[in-house]
């Protein structure tokens, strides 16, 4: 009998150890997939972690991050070694607790797997940055290789992806150009670019650079040296983490820091760039400004596509049409034929491959099925991005239904600028259909204060949601913007 029960009581042993390693490996990937998300800086991951208690329960219980992830969890060399070093921690922490007999303490472990990758993050930080200045090292000395390269920075608080796009696309109709993919805008994503994509035949290289935090854009310029520079907006984005709004201006125009006997390609009707002084050689572009070297008139928008002419500052002009809908992708487009003409490419040759730009992708992205036409603006939202596809969302004819869960890393201003897109809203849908409960307070006050109809405001928990009730409405044709999707770690 004694036999039998020590038998017992070793199988649960098992049971117990099994079960609390299947939950506590579920919670501690969920856990590094935001750690990931969060750029692997501790700080900000705890900050998150012990946000709202949804964000607790998400990591415990998978959440959306077992859903289909907008970006999910890449198991790069980093991963792998920070998951064996938890591993590493989790069976020590385990074994002294069964060599304590305390075995019935072990669930304990899962509660606190969420602060396993921070652990491990810590224990691994000299061998990340060793492995990250080996790499630096080598992408610098493949740039420092290539004194032909006329390397382009492009940052801005949006409009940098789309303007990267469709700038490699007019290039391209004279040079072999390499730009970062994708949104390929970090440190560490653009030596990624230079190790594994910079040929010797390329001539031009597009490095997109994006920032969180400040020095970010420093950083990436010791590597790449830009020739020239290009900064196509600055707005309330990042404040999370930045702060103030002339912490944003100071770190996009150190982009310029860099520039010798290069240009700095500025879009002038932004008026953070229109108001700063610099003194470099430049070139500005607009639609809306008087003092520029490249100005776009004659604009007409519709729901085929928009068309415009170029003034250049010589005297050259040219006729554009594209298929891209918005003055503000006149702008990014602008911005985009400045550099190219810059660079010896004649106005008119131009012409084709503008009329053959296609949206980055997630970027106001137009898809027709049936009667449905979805504007596909899920990427990253801003509020001058949003504006600009609400804008968009006027032209097109048909019940007109926005799905948003509005805008995040607004800082302070979160409140005040979630309730201006509910005021723009208001004159530009038919129903708003909002995600989550965070930003819909605001924008719904925003709506409603404009006087929209408050039975055509819905709040939903998930974007699957919001979908299905956008597809359930009977309308004989139907226009869906999906303005933002929200990062995972949201």
């Amino acid at each position: 009998m004694t036999e039998i029960l020590r038998w017992i009581l070793k199988l649960d042993v098992y049971i117990i150890t099994f079960v609390t390693t299947l939950l506590w490996l579920s919670v501690f990937e969920s856990s590094i997939h935001m750690l990931q998300l969060n750029s692997y800086k501790n700080d900000a991951h705890l900050k998150w972690l012990f946000k709202p208690l949804k964000n607790l329960f998400n990591t415990y219980f998978g959440g959306k991050t077992k859903a289909k992830a907008k970006k999910p969890l890449v198991y790069t060399h980093r991963v792998i070694r920070m998951t064996a070093t938890g591993l590493v921690l989790y069976f020590i922490t385990g074994l002294f607790l069964v060599w304590l007999k305390l075995y019935l303490l072990m669930p304990i472990l899962v509660i606190f797997a969420p602060l396993f990758p921070i652990l491990a993050n810590i224990i691994n930080a000299p061998i990340e940055k060793a492995n990250n200045n080996r790499y630096i090292k080598d992408a610098k000395r493949i740039i420092s290789s290539r004194p032909d390269l006329i390397t382009i920075g492009v940052t801005g608080s949006y409009g940098k992806t789309s303007t990267k796009f469709y700038l490699k696309k007019l290039l391209s109709a004279k040079y072999n150009v390499l730009m970062t993919p994708e949104s390929y805008n970090t440190t560490l994503g653009v030596v990624k670019t230079v190790r594994n994509d910079l040929l010797p035949t390329h001539e031009i290289f597009i490095c997109e650079m994006g920032m969180k935090w400040r020095g970010d854009i420093a950083e990436i310029c010791d590597i790449v040296n830009p020739k020239h520079a290009m900064i196509t907006s600055i707005g309330h984005q990042h404040l999370e983490s930045m702060k103030t709004i002339e912490n944003i201006i100071d770190e996009k125009f150190s982009v310029t820091n860099s520039i010798t006997d290069g240009i700095c390609f500025l879009n002038y009707d932004n008026e953070y760039i229109c108001e700063h002084r610099l003194d470099k050689n430049t070139i500005r572009y607009g639609i809306s400004h008087s003092q520029v070297d490249y100005e776009a008139r004659d604009i007409t928008v519709s729901e085929k596509g928009t068309a415009f002419t170029v003034y250049a500052k010589n005297g050259e002009t040219a006729a554009f049409k594209t298929q891209l809908i918005g003055e503000h992708n006149v702008q990014n487009i602008l911005g985009a034929i400045a550099v190219s003409h810059t660079l010896g490419i004649a106005l008119n040759e131009l012409i084709l491959p503008v009329k053959r730009l296609e949206p980055a992708p997630h970027r106001l992205q137009i898809k027709a099925t049936g009667n449905t036409t979805i504007i596909d603006d899920s990427f990253n939202s801003n509020p001058a991005g949003a504006k600009a596809a609400l804008d968009a969302l006027k032209l097109f004819d048909g019940v007109k239904i926005l799905i948003t869960p509005g805008m995040v890393e607004l800082g302070e201003k979160s409140e005040q600028l979630n309730k201006a897109l509910g005021e723009k809203a208001a004159s530009s849908c038919d129903y708003a259909l909002l995600i989550g409960k965070n930003q819909a307070p605001p924008i719904k006050a925003g709506l409603t204060e404009r006087g929209f109809d408050e039975s055509k405001i819905h709040v939903f928990n998930s974007f699957n949601e919001g979908m299905t009730f956008a597809n359930g409405i009977d309308a004989p044709k139907k226009v869906i913007l999906i303005e933002n999707d929200l990062p995972d770690n949201y």
